[in-house]
């Protein structure tokens, strides 16, 4: 599973757990539902609108609503008001720049979203702050040409993608798909 997919598995299942878990103690005292993606106050029909700020498993989690959606400045952050994750929303999706930290405070990826899907440039750090990794999506799948780094700098692969698919280049304009 490759840095990204495992950022996003650990996104949904911190909203997930959130969504699911609506009865759990709010930290602003807001009873809120989602109902076919749309957020309410428990026991309204009119959907909500207002700032959310939620603790699930030892994280905090703040993002505005309006009309019922997620929108503006998301983030996820420790319980000492550390950052884990921050980014924007635009109706309910991921939108923008998105930052991923590790415990320490060392920014451990960054890239961008259009629309829920990665889109552009992300680079990942090691926990010292060096570049471990970097590349391109293009509607969510890998593009062009990705290289990672080991701890001391030192580049250990470049690979070459399309469409999502590892391709080699054997000369500078020649590719074949690597299965």
């Amino acid at each position: 599973m490759n840095n990204i997919n495992i950022l996003l598995a650990v996104f949904i299942l911190c909203v997930g757990g959130f969504l699911l878990s609506s009865c759990r103690k709010k930290a602003e005292g807001n009873k809120l539902v989602t109902k076919n993606g749309i957020i309410y106050k428990e026991g309204s029909n009119v959907p909500y609108s207002g700032k959310e700020k939620v603790t699930v498993s030892d994280r905090i989690m703040e993002y505005n609503i309006v009309n019922g959606k997620k929108e503006g400045i998301f983030k996820i952050y420790y319980m000492d008001g550390n950052p884990q994750i921050v980014g924007q929303m635009i109706n309910n999706k991921n939108d923008g720049l998105w930052k991923y930290f590790y415990d320490s405070q060392q920014l451990e990826s960054e890239g961008n979203f259009k629309n829920d899907i990665p889109e552009g440039a992300w680079t990942w750090y090691f926990m010292d702050g060096k570049l471990k990794e970097h590349g391109s999506y293009s509607s969510g799948l890998r593009e062009g040409k990705w290289i990672s780094y080991n701890e001391t700098g030192s580049v250990i692969s470049e690979k070459y993608f399309e469409d999502g698919k590892e391709v080699q280049k054997d000369k500078p304009n020649s590719k074949k798909i690597i299965d």
